[in-house]
């Protein structure tokens, strides 16, 4: 296996799996102890997904503060081994971490139910698992990355470190909290692996109490980083690279100083077990709930850095352990119902994709060559530099149509009004026409003359179309109004000073401005 890019960018890429958390509960049988002082079991699970609490002798109003029957995506009988709670509750969930979705496995429980137990073998099992789909896929790259820590007394220590040093926590943008200087082994095979859970077995804290000879002391954080890619063909680059993280979490266990006996040193580490547990509880709690209001995500170390695997980037499986043992009931009643509310929590994974240095530089690269293309060619630069320009010749051109539409409608109003004044006219002075049917132009109306009547004599002969020549004339240049016509009768030329000049046939359209400027001609010619 080869190393990969020291600088990468990861980002979450596209599907997304939104899910409940996968909750669990294991109950163990009872152990020697709690056999020698004559202790019964309270606690049945009746199918795969049912616990129930059968002790006969509940007082009523016990009955109706607390349920009887409980329900979850798995229970696990007393007699089930741990490779069976890890098939059928964690290995699912685990294994996302080899298609780039970060997972998290936890164990939550009272002191002396059987976490460290069930979390040590399911560690194992997911592990293996891992290094066996490594072998079928030979088309890709792996690196794995070993990392350990433990919360003791609210300090975060290095559990592949020999030094004590408490770490800082980090807030990261993109891979939320942080552990500073956290030592980070890559593993080189599987019996790498064994050596280092050793050493994180011998580093970790317990002790001695009266319930559990050795009670882990401290909350325990395995964290395995898995990055893949495929493998170069042909000189072709790896730009296909996926990353993400699996945590297998060992939580201390809850205890009561009274059953513990706890005094001095294991008093003290109770009160920040029970702390830092109490406020994880509160946080499933609002997560179940919504996430409206705030979330007291920085009120311990240990939500803290889970943060992500609660209610963030993860895919997350919760095992609760139970006794079963009369003289625990509480306890145990404690653990479910912490499980009943954890079950309501919604998380939202996506495939964790990381950029390598290589990829990314070309891809920088390439995104600058067509930026500079662009500035460089004459239509980028047209259409940036010249939208200004553009845009005031609009705004003159708007202006122009404006005043040219507010110049023709007070064109219009004038030519209505102007043609209402000429109606007028023509109203007041209709009595002063005539009708005359000249041939083939039956509709041409004569003005008599103010100043002269046509005889009738005159009126039939120059009405008879058989003897008129007619030259009908119309003005070169038409006027604002219509064309006007003149009748000329040749035969009577020599007799025409005896016919009234007051002749004039004029078409439909009339003006009376013409008809007397035509009236005019005519006299002139006449005289």
């Amino acid at each position: 296996m080869g190393t990969m890019d020291c600088g990468k960018e990861v980002m979450p890429g596209s599907g997304s799996h939104e899910e409940k958390i996968y909750v669990s509960v294991r109950l163990r049988p009872l152990n020697t102890k709690e056999i020698l002082r004559s202790d019964v079991s309270d606690w049945e699970c009746i199918n795969d997904n049912t616990i129930i609490y059968k002790n006969a002798n509940l007082s009523a109003s016990e009955r109706s503060m607390f349920p009887t029957a409980y329900t979850f995506d798995r229970v696990f009988r007393s007699d089930c081994s741990t490779r069976q709670v890890y098939e059928q509750a964690a290995k699912n969930v685990a294994l996302s971490v080899v298609s780039g979705m970060n997972s998290s496995v936890f164990a939550y429980g009272q002191t002396s139910s059987g976490k460290t137990y069930t979390m040590t073998g399911i560690t194992e099992y997911a592990i293996a698992d891992i290094y066996e789909y490594m072998q079928r896929h030979t088309e890709r790259e792996f690196v794995l990355k070993f990392s350990a820590m433990e919360i003791y007394n609210e300090s975060v220590r290095d559990l592949l470190s020999a030094d004590c040093i408490p770490l800082r926590l980090l807030d990261d943008p993109e891979r939320g909290t942080t552990v500073e200087k956290l030592t980070e082994e890559i593993l080189r095979d599987w019996n790498h692996v064994i050596e280092l859970l050793s050493v994180c077995e011998a580093q970790r804290q317990i002790g001695e109490t009266s319930l559990n000879e050795t009670s882990s002391r401290s909350h325990q954080i395995i964290r395995l980083t898995i990055e893949s890619s495929l493998r170069e063909v042909f000189g072709k680059d790896n730009s296909s690279i996926l990353s993400a993280t699996v945590n297998f979490v060992d939580l201390a266990g809850s205890e009561r100083a009274s059953q513990s006996l706890s005094e001095g040193t294991r008093l003290k580490e109770g009160c920040h077990i029970n702390r830092s547990l109490l406020t994880l509880g509160t946080v499933i709690r609002k997560l179940s709930k919504g996430r409206n209001g705030h979330i007291p995500y920085r009120d311990s170390k240990l939500t803290r850095i889970l943060q992500t695997s609660l209610a963030g980037n993860a895919r997350t499986a919760i095992i609760c352990t139970v006794s079963p043992a009369r003289s625990h009931v509480e306890q145990s009643r404690n653990t479910l119902l912490f499980a009943s509310c954890a079950k309501e929590v919604t998380t939202n994974a996506q495939v964790n994709l990381v950029i390598s240095e290589k990829a990314l530089v070309k891809h920088l690269q390439r995104e600058l060559a067509r930026l500079e293309s662009e500035l460089r060619s004459p239509q980028s630069t047209l259409s940036t530099s010249s939208y200004p320009a553009l845009l005031r010749e609009k705004d003159l051109q708007i202006e122009k149509l404006e005043k040219e539409v507010k110049e023709l409608i007070q064109q219009r109003d004038i030519a209505q009004t102007q043609v209402k004044d000429l109606l007028h006219m023509l109203g007041d002075d209709g009595n002063s026409m005539i009708r005359v049917g000249l041939g083939h132009y039956p509709h041409l109306r004569v003005q008599k003359s103010p100043e002269y009547e046509i005889p009738e004599q005159e009126t039939s002969i120059v009405a008879d179309p058989q003897s008129l020549d007619l030259d009908i004339r119309s003005d070169a240049h038409s006027r604002t109004s219509s064309d006007y016509h003149f009748a000329q009768v040749p035969y009577f030329e020599e007799n025409f000073r005896n016919i009234s000049p007051g002749l004039v046939i004029s078409s439909s359209n009339f003006s009376e401005s013409d008809s007397f400027q035509g009236w005019e001609e005519m006299e002139k010619q006449s005289n």
